[in-house]
């Protein structure tokens, strides 16, 4: 992934299913919630064997949370991806004599992220500063096609499948603002977001605002 770029997450919805108010910390306010989220955030997979990557960009999310104390919360989450990515190019081999190419990559995968979240800041009765850090195991499978086109004649060049794990290490800093007893909106800036197959050096930053 490139190194800093800016990711837009839509519609990250949590829905309580008790009514919880979100007032000072309260050590009594302890309730699990539920949500639905739709996101634009990817990853890029790595396989030890060929093909040797593939991109991952779930699109729909569910997760569950339990608020272990006043400021501590964790969160687990599922969420379901199959991209295809498709590339045409043409070679002209002679004047009158063109051969086209296609490559398709198509990626599946299933991600768990485990995010806690610490409560450290509430200036105002419905808005907190909170810290978090998300942690995504993703299992996946990839597979490549690649053909080309002579004439009416198509031949294929290449067909592989990989597949593997792969996680990802996020942290950051979010804001969450209550609407209602049952309804949040928040934005999470996060400064960290690596993949523990690659180097550790590889930095990056996102923003994810959400709805």
């Amino acid at each position: 992934m490139k190194a800093n770029f800016l990711v837009l997450s839509l519609l990250l919805i949590s829905v309580y299913g008790m009514a919880q108010q979100r007032t000072a910390p309260d050590s009594t306010n302890k309730k699990f919630y539920v949500g639905v989220g739709a996101s634009s955030i990817g990853f890029n997979l790595e396989y030890q064997d060929e093909p040797k990557s593939g991109d991952f960009r779930p699109v729909i999310s569910l997760h569950g949370g339990y608020k272990l104390n006043k400021r501590v919360s964790l969160q687990i989450g599922f969420s379901y991806g199959n991209n295809t990515d498709k590339y045409d190019y043409v070679y002209v081999e002679a004047q009158d004599k063109l051969i086209y190419y296609s490559e398709i990559s198509q990626t599946r995968a299933i991600a768990i992220p485990v995010t806690l979240k610490y409560g450290f800041l509430y200036p105002f009765r419905h808005l907190q500063f909170y810290g978090t850090t998300i942690l995504t195991p993703i299992i996946s499978s990839t597979s490549l096609k690649k053909t080309e086109q002579r004439e009416d004649v198509t031949t294929v060049t290449y067909n592989t499948k990989a597949s593997g794990f792969n996680a990802y290490l996020t942290a950051g800093f979010g804001l969450n603002y209550t609407i209602s007893k049952r309804l949040d909106m928040y934005g999470e800036l996060h400064l960290l977001h690596r993949s523990f197959n690659r180097d550790w050096p590889r930095k990056t930053s996102i923003l994810t605002l959400a709805l």
